[in-house]
């Protein structure tokens, strides 16, 4: 099969002359000329895929081609990594950048830039043995256009960026109260020097370097999780050089050390990736990653658009099924029907939920007892059963931590369940018998088809209660920004871990982030909720390095958050991904990592 490609084929041309054929007359002549015009149109359809621009590998793999996939969300924001804050930005990145230690298809932590590293007893020293062969690519940032070796000391320039206001970073909190001296770094540097310095000497007193190939992260206190938000998009390297020379522009030019590098990005059409011919990785039959020539994200924002565009072969991968579609692409049995056989299909549990956030800081979501109410109200089995057509994983039934996560005991959580009688008896002891007397709520939802479902079965079932609900419609930056200002009182939210560890979910509403200003940005609780006894057994948890205990004390925490009821966890998402026929090598985790530099074309 063929199918189109961006970019230009090689140039065919057929000489009218050659066309003449002797003594055959003007029928076959013109057959012949259809004929020939017709192999035209196959041969710039196939583009990248004919047999002159795929190259053998070893073990029967091949090189080039292009992989073209749809970030749905549309745009990125910035691809600068102290700014990414959504996942769009991290599927790109992923493939610019890379990280010290990231995590497999399994969610294993493996090495990447760090080759190996040792943590002390008391938990407060992680010492990491750098790669000597990992380089920037090549880019006019550098003299004569060369990437340079990647060394210690760009691993605390990158890192100390995260914890620079004045880069107007999104991730201080990987480091925030963890790393010595971060908190101060990020509280003094702006107050003494107003502009970034070009390459930072002394800055965050945690981040050592011993030598070029050694680094050394100092903490203030034991943090279990902390090697796992080094796997997060703060945790990418990047060149002071491409930070001074690209300045305020350097969010939309990135430079790294990853397999693909930045061509260009042309809003709301695409960002095109290109192979980084001097990656250091190299698979075990020793072929030189990455396989792919190129990659291609476009931003097609409507899932049925999406859904025909990959049909048509102009995708390699459909992960957004219209929910309306759902049950004719995917059997019960979680298999493809006939009419899309042809494809494969991908499912595994998501670490990602859906859930309802109320701000809990201010009336009238700061009365629990109506909170409750509002829960109690929710029939999420018919939601995820009529709604979405069965595709999550299944309904909420427990917290906001997903099953996905399997050692954590999600069953000792028992959340809040639909039960009519309990919504009866909470209204009450909110002061709202029968919604008697309520205000008037406003319910703000992202500007998509499935979130616009969900709040629109939720609506009528509050309605149902004698609640007036109204749904405001808004973009996701907006309702991202407004959510995070305290401006809007009850909206719907979904998390993706950014990391394999319920603490990143829990972490949601740690009432310990909320700032002591009404006016000041509360992220990531922006629901503003605050509990003592939960904020000590989180606590307790992030502090435990023996896993089963870890987990428990997380257990704990979350069943008091889910009787005081902050949130409404909805349900727990199932990831469904198609792909071509001719992809190989790209597996589907519960975190769906866009990782592309292992994937090669069979075609």
């Amino acid at each position: 099969m063929c199918r189109r490609f961006d970019s230009a084929p090689d140039h065919i041309s057929i000489k009218n002359s050659e066309l003449r054929i002797k003594n055959w007359g003007t029928a076959v002549t013109g057959f012949l000329v259809l004929w020939s015009l017709g192999l035209l149109l196959v041969l710039s359809g196939c583009g990248h895929r004919n047999a002159e621009v795929m190259r053998p590998a070893n073990g029967g793999k091949k090189y080039g081609g292009r992989y073209t996939l749809n970030e749905i969300r549309g745009n990125p924001s910035s691809l600068d990594p102290v700014r990414m804050n959504s996942k769009v930005e991290d599927d790109i990145g992923t493939n610019i950048f890379d990280k010290l230690i990231d995590n497999n298809s399994q969610l294993e932590i493996r090495p990447e830039l760090a080759k190996s590293w040792e943590i002390s007893d008391d938990g407060l020293t992680y010492t990491f043995h750098l790669r000597t062969d990992a380089y920037f690519q090549d880019d006019s940032c550098f003299p004569g256009g060369k990437g340079r070796r990647m060394v210690a000391s760009d691993v605390k320039y990158s890192f100390q960026r995260v914890c620079d206001p004045r880069t107007l970073t999104s991730g201080f909190w990987v480091f925030e109260d963890i790393v010595e001296g971060a908190d101060e770094y990020f509280n003094n540097i702006g107050k003494t020097t107003p502009q970034p310095p070009p390459f930072l000497g002394g800055g965050v007193s945690g981040f050592k370097v011993v030598d070029d190939s050694t680094f050394v992260i100092k903490l203030v206190k034991p943090f279990a999780p902390f090697l796992e938000h080094l796997t997060t998009s703060f945790g990418y390297i990047v060149p002071h050089e491409a930070i001074e020379y690209y300045g305020k522009d350097f969010f939309q030019h990135p430079v790294g050390t990853g397999p693909f590098r930045f061509v260009y990005w042309q809003p709301d059409q695409g960002i095109l990736l290109k192979r980084n011919p001097h990656y250091w990785e190299y698979d075990s039959a020793g072929n030189h990653l990455p396989y792919l020539d190129e990659i291609k994200f476009t931003f097609i924002k409507d899932d049925k658009t999406l859904l025909q565009t990959f049909l048509q072969g102009s995708e390699d991968e459909d992960f957004t099924l219209p929910t309306e579609s759902f049950q004719q692409i995917v059997t019960p049995e979680k298999t493809l029907t006939p009419q899309y056989s042809k494809y494969v299909l991908q499912h595994v549990s998501a670490m990602n939920t859906y859930f309802m956030e109320f701000l809990c800081s201010k009336p009238p979501f700061d009365n629990m007892a109506l909170r409750r109410a509002m829960s109690f109200a929710v029939d999420r089995q018919s939601i995820v059963k009529y709604v979405l057509k069965n595709s999550p994983h299944g309904p909420a039934d427990h917290g906001i931590v997903p099953p996905a996560f399997t050692r954590y005991p999600i069953d000792s959580v028992p959340g809040i369940t639909y039960h009519p009688d309990s919504v009866k008896y909470w209204l009450i002891k909110a002061g709202y018998p029968g919604g008697k007397g309520a205000p008037v709520i406003t319910l703000s939802v992202y500007n998509e088809p499935r979130p616009m479902q969900i709040a629109e079965a939720m609506q009528r079932m509050w309605q149902n209660i004698g609640l007036t609900v109204n749904l405001q419609v808004m973009q996701t930056a907006e309702l991202l920004d407004g959510s995070e200002d305290g401006k809007l009182e009850l909206w719907l939210t979904r998390w993706y871990a950014d990391y394999p560890e319920p603490e990143n979910f829990l972490n949601l509403i740690n009432g310990r982030l909320v700032p002591t200003e009404p006016n000041l940005k509360s992220y990531p609780n922006s629901a503003r909720w605050k509990n003592a006894e939960f904020d000590s057994l989180f606590y307790q948890g992030i502090a435990t390095t023996d896993e089963a205990k870890r987990m428990e004390l997380y257990a704990k925490a979350e069943n008091v958050m889910a009787y005081d009821a902050p949130t409404i966890p909805l349900f727990y998402e199932e990831h469904y991904r198609l792909l071509q026929p001719w992809i190989r090598d790209n597996p589907l985790d519960p975190m769906n990592k866009i990782v592309l530099k292992y994937v090669w074309l069979d075609q």
